[in-house]
């Protein structure tokens, strides 16, 4: 019996089924049709569980994203008067670990994250499942460096995202441009490269906000 009750439900097999897809091929790559083929499921059966096609994207991006703000915002709250980098790591490491893990799925989520990025389409979803954490980590950029004005730090932290996303995803660009040598799988040997450039980078930004 116990064995059964452990077996996931046909409604979250729909959704790991849509993660890996919309990861692979993008929002608009995939139809509800190979969503229900790769489950498998009946098309009746994931229409019931998901209308439309959006509200199953929206349920995949939300559905990993209280476990990671959850322990954002947990290393958050354990700082006490941090440097930059320590702030940038303590945002990061949670996805980090995640990754880690050797769930496949978190990286699979790693790349619908990029896409949120990306596509206008998609960043009212990104702010809304996002918003609170993105909020809390730029009033702490702005405690860290006091020279940033808000707006300056709003646009640290959108560039703090494009890097940990291009990464965290695996698109494999940094092992063509490095031949090989380099791995954008290795999360753990780019994790204190992405600190320091993102550190430094908003180091930069202070410059800009910084009274003449």
């Amino acid at each position: 019996m116990s064995g059964e009750r452990d077996k996931p439900n046909k409604r979250e097999i729909i959704i790991d089924a849509a993660e890996a897809l919309f990861a692979v091929h993008g929002f608009d790559g995939v139809s509800m049709r190979m969503i229900a083929q790769r489950a498998p499921a009946g098309l009746g059966l994931v229409t019931h569980h998901f209308p439309t096609k959006d509200q199953l994207f929206a349920t995949v991006v939300r559905r990993r994203a209280d476990v990671i703000n959850t322990a954002r915002l947990s290393a958050l709250d354990a700082l006490d008067k941090p440097d930059m980098a320590t702030l940038l790591a303590a945002f990061l490491r949670p996805y980090v670990d995640l990754i880690g893990q050797g769930d496949n799925g978190w990286r699979s989520y790693a790349r619908l994250h990029a896409m949120m990025t990306q596509d206008a389409r998609l960043t009212a979803l990104a702010a809304s499942v996002f918003g609170v954490v993105a909020e809390v980590m730029i009033r702490r950029i702005q405690e860290v460096e006091p020279r940033l004005s808000r707006l300056m730090a709003t646009r640290g932290y959108v560039f703090l995202l494009g890097s940990m996303v291009s990464l965290f995803a695996d698109t494999r660009l940094l092992d063509r441009l490095s031949h090989g040598e380099l791995s954008s799988e290795d999360v753990v040997s780019n994790f204190d490269p992405i600190v320091r450039f993102a550190a430094a980078g908003i180091a930069g930004l202070a410059e800009i906000d910084a009274p003449a």
